[in-house]
């Protein structure tokens, strides 16, 4: 997917405009906040609003949608989603389009206003350096499964938009995981590049492919999943 042309003040003005809508139209969804938190489906169903104006703002605003194929291959129940990862755009809008999975996050966003209770509320794992540390982020992961919930990982680690390796503990958390996993690619880096904060008109190529099925041994499923993701 490529950028659509546009010059660069535009640019600058469409994404100034984009985030200072995106500001005033989260007030309400704030002052509802408190009378909703004790409540797991109201909560979503306020996220899931809130991220419905945001995709309309990016639409109408910044010039920016997404094309999903693939959907019908993630099955019903708990499944592992291994995506590519590009940008903050599927970290947002992933919730909408795959039921609320969990969610591995740096730790810190914890602490953040906003950010941090919904993280709590929706059931993130917060994830830091170091072997322990890991450990417990997996026994929270094969948790949520147990739960029936959807477990959604990046197995590249951070956010870039060229191929790199995949993470050794992507294979470990699929073993314990005992489920299927689906991959999927996407081209959100060339319009919601990382390191700034200029929004680029285009359109989002989201692509799911076939479920990998739960109990091949380790370095199979890595090859597979590699070779999807990197193609």
């Amino acid at each position: 997917m490529h950028r659509l042309q546009q010059s660069f003040p535009v640019v600058v003005v469409r994404s100034f405009l984009f985030f200072a809508l995106a500001g005033v139209s989260i007030v309400p969804f704030l002052a509802a906040w408190p009378l909703k938190r004790g409540s797991l489906p109201a909560v979503r169903r306020l996220a899931d609003r809130y991220l419905t104006v945001l995709r309309w703002l990016l639409r109408m605003v910044c010039g920016i949608d997404y094309r999903l194929e693939g959907l019908e291959h993630v099955p019903e129940g708990p499944v592992l989603i291994a995506s590519q990862h590009e940008s903050t755009w599927e970290t947002l809008f992933f919730h909408a389009l795959f039921g609320h999975p969990v969610m591995f996050a740096k730790k810190s966003i914890f602490s953040y206003p906003v950010f941090g209770p919904l993280a709590r509320a929706f059931g993130h794992i917060p994830v830091e350096p170091g072997g322990d540390a890991m450990r417990a982020g997996f026994r929270a992961g094969v948790a949520a499964i147990k739960d029936r919930r959807r477990l959604l990982i990046f197995p590249s680690g951070t956010r870039r938009v060229e191929y790199s390796e995949l993470q050794a503990g992507v294979g470990v958390l699929y073993q314990l995981a005992n489920v299927p996993t689906v991959p999927v690619r996407l081209t959100s880096g060339a319009v919601w590049p990382r390191g700034t904060w200029l929004k680029y008109p285009g359109v989002i190529e989201v692509q799911i492919g076939p479920p990998i099925e739960a109990g091949l041994d380790r370095r199979d499923f890595m090859q597979i999943l590699s070779a999807y993701l990197a193609d």
